[in-house]
């Protein structure tokens, strides 16, 4: 939280409780630190804050925002927020996202502030289909093989020999993009087999192997690395190598600082949004892509579930969910088998 909200409870006059303090100064300095920018998280949360702060001002018969407080702000409110909103016809989706915004902001006041209890900590969410995570064809992979290549040969420098051969690792290894952009030259395994100790998003490591197909590409791209590199280290040895990242960036790259050498994580982004053929592209999307495709292939979620390094293998059978459409063409083949065998 901000200071700014800090100072907004540290100047309360003894005889003003927090409960009197106006909420709306309260959601601002919260969307100052948690929604800055104009990225879709921040906006969804203004847009949500908006929501709520327009509905308790009717719900609470108030003449403005500004006369709301922070007592107005209750578990009653919240549920008939949450009640309206799918009454009136908003997607069970947007209202568990209003309803997120709103038990992330009492927490964080819940955490900072003495005694003030989040409102919307036991409102439960609308029950939501479960649907399988989005990921692209295998049409479409290969198209967006074929554009990172083209444009590889179309100018063949460096950054682009390393964008394809990042594109194509993840989708090989389903590895998650900070999981990639960190990875270390000392966790290749000698003969380009394993990627050992990827740490994973929950601070477990695992071993990632990377397939036969993958290796030759993968080593043209180590011999064109050790080129770049020579540009910093005329001599580099073993020790300082293993150090460095498996992808490097030389823009503003420095010998004296091996972390200079490292991708942004917006770079990572970039480079795999510029290969979008009718998709727009994202490493996660990829990551799901390489899921589906195992499970399609093997039909062994334990085997995508430790693959992708899933603690727990809940997390993984959302690979197994099907839409309204596939459900709906199995029945009918179903029924259609059933007539004909009678």
């Amino acid at each position: 939280m901000t200071k700014d909200v800090a100072d907004l409870f540290a100047e309360a006059r003894p005889d003003k409780k927090v409960a009197k303090l106006a909420l709306g100064s309260i959601v601002t300095e919260y969307l100052k630190f948690y929604a800055e920018g104009r990225g879709h998280t921040a906006r969804a949360k203004q847009l949500d804050t908006d929501k709520f702060l327009e509905f308790l001002k009717r719900f609470k018969r108030r003449k403005e925002i500004d006369d709301l407080t922070v007592e107005d702000w209750d578990f009653s409110a919240t549920q008939r927020f949450i009640d309206e909103a799918l009454r009136i016809g908003e997607a069970p989706a947007t209202v568990a996202r209003r309803l997120a915004t709103l038990k992330h902001m009492g927490r964080v006041l819940a955490e900072r502030i003495p005694g003030f209890v989040n409102p919307a900590r036991d409102v439960k969410p609308p029950k939501l289909q479960a649907r399988r995570p989005k990921s692209i064809h295998a049409g479409e992979v290969d198209e967006v093989k074929a554009k990172a290549e083209s444009a590889r040969v179309e100018k063949n420098t460096f950054n682009r020999l390393r964008n394809e051969t990042l594109l194509r690792l993840l989708l090989d290894t389903g590895l998650r993009a900070e999981e990639i952009r960190t990875i270390k030259m000392n966790q290749l395994s000698d003969k380009l087999e394993w990627i050992r100790q990827v740490r994973t998003k929950g601070r477990n490591f695992r071993d990632v192997y990377i397939t036969s197909e993958m290796r030759q590409p993968l080593r043209l791209y180590l011999t064109e690395r050790e080129k770049e590199l020579a540009r910093f280290f005329p001599k580099l040895n073993a020790s300082v190598d293993a150090s460095l990242p498996l992808f490097i960036s030389s823009y503003g790259a420095s010998a004296a600082d091996l972390k200079s050498f490292e991708l942004s994580p917006k770079s990572v982004w970039r480079a795999i949004r510029s290969f979008s053929v009718d998709t727009k592209l994202h490493p996660h999307l990829l990551r799901h892509t390489y899921a589906t495709n195992l499970l399609n292939d093997s039909r062994d979620i334990r085997l995508v579930a430790q693959a992708l390094g899933h603690s727990d293998v809940r997390i993984t059978m959302r690979y197994t969910e099907r839409g309204n459409e596939e459900v709906a063409e199995a029945l009918e083949k179903v029924r259609k088998n059933e007539r004909s065998s009678r």
